[in-house]
């Protein structure tokens, strides 16, 4: 499942998200990988559909950013960032442009492109950060 939201949260609130996500994770036996820029958040999980929808509740209702907006609700049985509860590298300038033509919703097509280079992104930048 991926989803992007506009940002709210500070730098420092940002590694306490990350903290709590590791930390929630492990315990959910979710994985997965966050992409924040200065505008917006990324984010993949993996796991239960039970584990996703109690941590997707609970980041909608997470004010440190709005909008959550769900673009790729399929689960796969095979996990892309397998020992990663939370992969995490940074802001990121680049992302910004791959979730902004996100957010704009254009047509199937067009969507599934840019999906997928913010996916290949990802977990590029989670390989690299072992």
């Amino acid at each position: 499942m991926l989803y992007i939201s506009r940002r709210r949260a500070t730098d420092a609130d940002i590694v306490n998200i990350v903290d709590a996500a590791r930390a929630r994770n492990a315990r959910l036996q979710v994985t997965g990988a966050l992409i924040a820029t200065d505008a917006r958040f990324a984010q993949i999980l993996e796991g239960s559909y039970a584990a996703i929808d109690e941590l997707m509740d609970s980041i909608r209702r997470d004010q440190r950013h709005v909008q959550v907006d769900v673009v790729q609700d399929r689960q796969d049985d095979k996990r892309v960032f397998p020992i990663w509860s939370m992969a995490y590298s940074g802001r990121s300038v680049f992302a910004e442009s791959l979730i902004d033509t996100l957010s704009r919703r254009g047509s199937d097509e067009h969507e599934g492109r840019h999906l997928k280079r913010l996916q290949d992104f990802m977990r590029e930048f989670a390989r690299t950060s072992l």
